[in-house]
């Protein structure tokens, strides 16, 4: 498992998926909520209902995956389901089905954040745990370099270039997307090399027993139910602030679609930076340590860009803050590598990834709240949306505190 053409297809794999989140992400949320007036609780909603679903299925996945499924085999059919309720979700956009459209999508983000179960428990296999920070780094890194392509590639739709169906710019800009998606993603579906495991027979009720039997001893680590809780409250405020950025954009600073495109590329160029010098850092000074440092940046760095009212100071805020974007995400994987038990590092990951998209929960709903009820304060609505989201990272970093650390001090 662990050469080059397996880790080469296994980072491929985050520059392919990251052209389709970052396409839906940039245009469906504008698409919905401000060329069609659906409301933000209602677009918010569905990064919360795409969290129940993977709540129910991702313990029971993650046990399935310890004793008998092959994760590449899960890769393939969550690669599939995501092209095909993105591309449905992109074909009712064109046609203005706002209502079939929101709920493709959730279909679509669901099976694109549980294709993330059968992705990433694979760095352990790839990389040996001195250069797993490293690797996780690389991931990162490409993941930026593919939303980089992937807004250079839609560009020409989304100023009106290019027109396919006569619709919206935004919604044209959607179903190239998920083709590119999967174009780029074949070589690691089909040619990603893994052990075959012997075929048995099981049971689904005896598995659900087992998946609850054993998370009881996955949890019974008292660092890991510490790190899962910590990276569900500060990814909560990260995902839920990302996820709004596009429409935060439209709202308070009535910016184009183009100069978006453009601030956006910024923020991943220093987002693929900060993902590989974070990864070399946490390998040299813990990555405990590290992970503290980049949740202490962001209780100053979110309220702050959420309340500047100099639209050049704003530019430059945002663009460091992608340093912190990528630092978030490698540190955090990451950690999860070294707190994992070995019997036990897939229903670790499957955890691990539960949180990571199951956090957009508490968030969104927040979010969704104040900008939908608060209209008096015009704009200043999605500032203060924003700045309420930075106590879910204090209460994380709080959390955090309880996880063991991964250096050991030099006792004089």
């Amino acid at each position: 498992m662990n050469n080059r053409k397996n880790v080469f297809l296994w980072i491929s794999y985050d520059f392919a998926n990251s052209i389709v989140s970052i396409v839906f992400f940039l245009y469906f949320s504008q698409w919905i909520v401000i060329d069609r007036g659906v409301a933000d609780i209602w677009f918010n909603l569905t990064f919360t209902i795409s969290a129940v679903l993977l709540l129910f299925t991702v313990p029971t996945t993650g046990v399935l995956l310890d004793k008998y499924w092959r994760r590449i085999a899960g890769l393939r059919y969550t690669t599939i389901g995501t092209a095909v309720f993105y591309g449905l979700c992109a074909i009712f956009a064109v046609t203005g089905n706002n209502v079939s459209a929101l709920v493709t999508f959730t279909l679509g983000l669901y099976f694109y954040l549980l294709s993330f179960t059968f992705y990433t428990p694979l760095i352990n296999d790839i990389s040996l745990l001195s250069e797993r920070g490293k690797i996780s780094g690389y991931g990162i890194a490409a993941n930026y370099m593919g939303q980089i392509a992937g807004l250079i590639l839609v560009l020409p739709f989304a100023n009106g270039s290019i027109n396919f169906f006569s619709s919206s710019p935004r919604a044209e800009t959607l179903l190239p997307s998920v083709f590119v998606f999967l174009l780029f993603a074949l070589p690691t579906i089909l040619f990603f090399k893994e052990p075959k495991k012997e075929r048995i027979s099981f049971s689904p009720r005896k598995e659900i027993k087992a998946s609850l039997y054993d998370t009881k001893n996955l949890l019974a680590y008292p660092s890991i139910p510490a790190f899962l809780a910590a990276y569900f409250l500060f990814n909560d405020a990260i995902l839920t602030a990302a996820n709004n950025f596009p429409i935060f954009l439209e709202q308070v600073w009535q910016i184009s679609d183009t100069t978006k495109t453009y601030i956006l590329l910024g923020i991943l160029a220093t987002s693929a930076v900060g993902g590989i010098i974070s990864g070399f850092v946490a390998d040299r000074f813990g990555h405990k340590r590290t992970l503290a440092f980049i949740l202490s940046g962001w209780i100053l760095i979110l309220p702050f860009v959420a309340l500047l009212q100099n639209y050049h100071l704003f530019l430059v805020a945002v663009t460091v803050m992608g340093l912190w974007f990528g630092a978030n995400w490698t540190v955090s994987r990451s950690v999860m590598s070294y707190l994992a038990p070995k019997n036990n590092h897939n229903l670790a990951f499957a955890y691990f990834g539960l949180v990571e998209r199951a956090s957009s929960f508490v968030g969104p709903i927040v979010w969704g709240l104040i900008a939908t009820n608060l209209l008096s304060l015009g704009a200043g609505r999605y500032r203060l949306a924003a700045t309420a989201l930075t106590l879910f990272i204090v209460f994380g970093l709080v959390a955090l505190a309880r996880v063991h650390s991964d250096k050991v001090e030099m006792v004089s």
